[in-house]
């Protein structure tokens, strides 16, 4: 087994295998023993179809009335027996597949927000599209692994049994040649081998490369829909630099990776086609012309032709299920190299933060200390380095410096988020910690629920949501409360900012780090609402990134970067009389 295959088949059993051994293992063992059940008991049926078709029309060839009205009756049992078989075995098919997606669903979600993979994956570029690998490869990995394994085993059961009776009914073929006879025993039963062995092995010389093609397909796809959903959510600010061309020509050049990749799609599929429609069509008249002589000799009834006919067609479809499944496979495999490569970029990105010296972490102090700062750029460039430093409880301080110096990296180490670089840095233990960056995050819901974030909206009562509104001048936001938008394009950035603060104001966190947390209000709404937060929240230390002069008066201590040129820059302790 080549190392890419064998690498293949081990990514997809470490993503198949631990739902199989999780608490959810025994309904799931249950629902696939019954779907397995009644999947055998189609074979079955399929098997008791053949000799009826015999019995039937052996039954037309002698004018027998009465077994005809009887194989009628016996008609209407099986059929019966095959709908309800097949409707419950799509029933508690879809079920396995809803109850095995939640459980992926949330095993690998979980995953993805555990140690920040869903941010540290951004700096690695080794996963693309991560919404559509949770909302849409995970369900078609379930769906088509089922159908692929389930189908597989049918026909494998199904080939089996009709190999059987089609070794019964196909008696030898003579053939004269040079004098002499040729006998091929079972000669149907071989012609049908031939005949899909054939057939399977042109289908995946012609279909081989749609797997790659496939695979293509889905990325682009997925770079076009993201490109369309960033477009979406930034409309106002396209609408303001007339960048309707540049969004034009952009989106287009996504468009255009589909229309191409699709084209080559196409091309494969159209020669895929020629070959497997020639044999769908071919293998119509095959068994009748290797059947014929019998027929004619009377040596074999209709209803045994009849049977032949239908049993030489289910050993074919069975022996080119790979024929028929190519295109299905291909997707299939396409998907579980794109959900496997996903699970591995994170725990790449797991590893990652197990990995970083920077070290972050609870202690018995009541200060905050920040000591060995040495903060890079993902590439590696030095971007900040600092002498050992602290805030006490009660302090309010003012970070500042020229933009590019690393004043939000720094605060994203403090937040124990920022990967590239060393620092130790220790913060009180059991302390209630809350960061605003300069733009809010609004989640998607109710205004209730955004103003409670990171707290769920039953935590927050109406009353106390209201109040903290008013108190940031939103009180028109009142009556829409509890109404379902997309807050993050209906709010100004001024408003989202205001909503931030009187999150602050809600959840009177023991120390607040504002990153430029109102930078896009003006002088005097930005000064009322230091202003709130002084006086509603009294006890909380503040850290705050700003390049308003203004601000300052809200503080009493000063941290300053002080940079030159491209040298990384130093992080030092302003003088007191600078902080004015």
């Amino acid at each position: 087994m080549k190392p890419s295959t064998r690498r293949f088949w081990q990514d997809f059993f470490a993503l198949l295998m631990p739902f199989w051994r999780s608490k959810e293992k025994w309904p799931a063992i249950g629902l696939l023993a019954a779907v397995l059940a009644l999947t055998l008991g189609g074979v079955f049926l399929n098997v008791q179809y053949s000799f009826w078709y015999n019995r039937f029309y052996t039954a037309l060839q002698d004018y027998d009335y009465g077994g005809f009205s009887r194989e009628l009756l016996v008609f209407c049992a099986i059929a019966a027996a095959s709908v309800l078989a097949g409707v419950y075995r799509l029933y508690l098919n879809q079920w396995l597949q809803i109850r095995w997606r939640r459980w992926l669903t949330d095993h690998l979600v979980e995953a993805w927000l555990s140690d920040r993979a869903y941010y540290r994956q951004q700096f690695g570029n080794t996963t693309d599209n991560p919404d559509q690998r949770i909302a849409e490869d995970i369900r078609l990995f379930i769906s088509s692994t089922l159908s692929l394994s389930l189908g597989f085993l049918g026909n494998l059961v199904n080939l089996v049994s009709f190999i059987a009776i089609l070794w019964t009914l196909a008696g030898p073929l003579s053939i004269p040649l040079f004098g002499t006879e040729i006998v091929i025993p079972h000669f149907m039963l071989w012609g049908a081998v031939v005949y899909a062995v054939a057939g399977t092995w042109l289908t995946h010389i012609i279909g081989r490369p749609l797997i790659r093609l496939s695979f293509q397909q889905q990325q682009r796809e997925a770079d076009f829909r993201f490109g369309l959903v960033r477009f979406r959510e930034s409309t106002e600010s396209v609408a303001l630099y007339n960048g309707e061309v540049a969004e034009k020509q952009g989106l287009l050049a996504l468009f255009r990776g589909v229309m191409e990749n699709w084209y080559a799609i196409m091309t494969r599929q159209k020669k895929l086609t020629f070959m497997t429609a020639t044999y769908s069509q071919t293998a119509i008249v095959f068994p009748i012309i290797l059947s014929a002589p019998q027929y004619f000799a009377k040596t074999l009834t209709l209803g045994g032709l009849i049977q032949t006919l239908q049993a030489f067609g289910q050993v074919q479809d069975g022996l080119s299920w790979f024929v028929d499944a190519y295109t299905t496979i291909a997707d299939w495999k396409a998907t579980v190299d794109r959900l496997t490569g996903f699970r591995r970029s994170i725990e790449a990105a797991r590893t990652q933060a197990q990995l970083t010296e920077i070290d972050v972490a609870p202690h018995a102090q009541d200060d905050l200390a920040v000591a060995s700062v040495q903060l890079a750029l993902p590439d590696g460039q030095p971007l900040l380095e600092g002498q050992d430093l602290s805030v006490r409880p009660g302090d309010r301080l003012l970070l500042t410096g020229p933009s590019g110096a690393g004043k939000s990296t720094l605060f994203r180490a403090l937040a124990g988020i920022w990967p590239f670089g060393r620092a130790q840095i220790r913060i009180p233990q059991d302390a209630k910690v809350l960061f605003l960056p300069q733009r809010p995050y609004l989640p998607l819901g109710t205004l209730h629920a955004a103003v409670a974030y990171p707290a769920k909206p039953e935590e927050v009562s109406a009353e106390t949501a209201t109040e903290a509104l008013r108190a940031v001048d939103l009180g028109h936001l009142v009556p829409a409360l509890e109404q379902e938008e997309s807050w993050a394009r209906r709010l100004s950035p001024g408003e989202q900012q205001r909503l931030a603060v009187a999150r602050a104001v809600l959840a009177r966190p023991d120390w607040l780090f504002l990153d430029e947390a109102t930078s896009a209000l003006d002088e005097a709404t930005e000064q009322r609402m230091f202003a709130l937060l002084r006086d509603r929240l009294p006890g909380t230390t503040w850290l705050t990134i700003s390049h308003d002069p203004k601000v300052a008066a809200f503080h009493n201590r000063r941290w300053r970067i002080e940079k030159e040129g491209s040298a990384p820059g130093r992080l030092v302790e302003a003088p007191a009389a600078a902080v004015a």
